[in-house]
């Protein structure tokens, strides 16, 4: 698939995103003694905080509660590829202790980070951290001034950009499950409080187009309103910005960070 063809854009890697923890190896069979006795083995827990991933410098820092004897971690690209794939001798680092793993950070986007940790008896665990980040380019909707009813006029803008966005969950859902998520931006006239909400209006605005056209495609839809903060261009207050009025259409498996100072909290799922 030409993906320049449709017109998508890879976004830059700005946060960790992390899956729930997979579990791997949670049983083995040992036979103490040659007794015949059946010991289950369950896996190790893991300890693993958010602010620990460091994705711009390659490096993850986490523990587990077992005695820990070895890691590898295997990163894949875009398209399932794997760009790197390393086994990490831990020298039985004492059970809780911080782990650190470290990778070279590939020039390419990336979709997959995989860390699976063994304890003495190979039981093991696994994290993800999944980068995967699309950015659907498009031509923004203009709205009423005050007003979040999207005109007949401009419905053909988001129709192309729904055809940008089907075929992306195309090309990729079968292997990561991600979710759409629509941000909408203001510029500073008016009142900070009202440009939030008009923010919000109108990014749930287009998300309820989008979710008319999904039809057989079954994903989340995410909306998160950032009114005035996070401006394309910035400027003073009460400054009419055509750059600043818009909205953002992103593949992410995590709530992606649209803007460092919000974080990547405060999103609200529609369906």
């Amino acid at each position: 698939m030409n993906h320049k063809a449709i017109g998508i854009r890879l976004g830059a890697i700005v946060a960790a995103l992390l899956a729930v923890p997979v579990v791997v190896g949670a049983q083995s069979e040992d036979e103490q003694q040659g007794q015949g006795e059946v010991r289950e083995i369950t896996p190790p827990r893991l300890n693993l905080r958010r602010q620990d991933v460091d994705l711009d410098n390659g490096h993850v820092a986490y523990s587990i509660s077992r005695v820990a004897v070895r890691a590898t971690i295997e990163i894949r690209g875009m398209q399932r590829d794997l760009v790197y794939s390393q086994e990490i001798a831990l020298d039985n680092v004492r059970a809780g202790s911080r782990i650190e793993v470290t990778w070279p950070v590939p020039s390419d986007p990336v979709a997959l980070i995989e860390v699976t940790t063994y304890d003495e008896d190979s039981a093991s665990v696994t994290f993800k951290i999944w980068p995967f980040r699309v950015e659907i380019p498009h031509v923004d909707v203009v709205f009423e001034t005050n007003k979040w009813e999207i005109r007949d006029t401009e419905k053909e803008k988001l129709d192309e950009a729904w055809v940008k966005i089907e075929q992306a969950f195309r090309d990729y859902g079968d292997w990561i499950e991600a979710g759409l998520y629509i941000a909408g931006f203001t510029d500073t006239v008016g009142q900070p409080g009202d440009n939030q909400t008009l923010a919000e209006h109108r990014a749930e605005a287009i998300a309820q187009y989008f979710v008319a056209k999904a039809g057989d495609l079954e994903f989340p839809i995410h909306v998160r309103g950032y009114g005035e903060h996070c401006l394309a261009q910035e400027t003073g207050d009460s400054v009419d910005c055509e750059a600043n009025r818009r909205a953002a259409y992103v593949l992410a498996v995590d709530p992606p960070a649209m803007c460092a100072s919000e974080g990547s909290g405060g999103w609200r799922r529609l369906r």
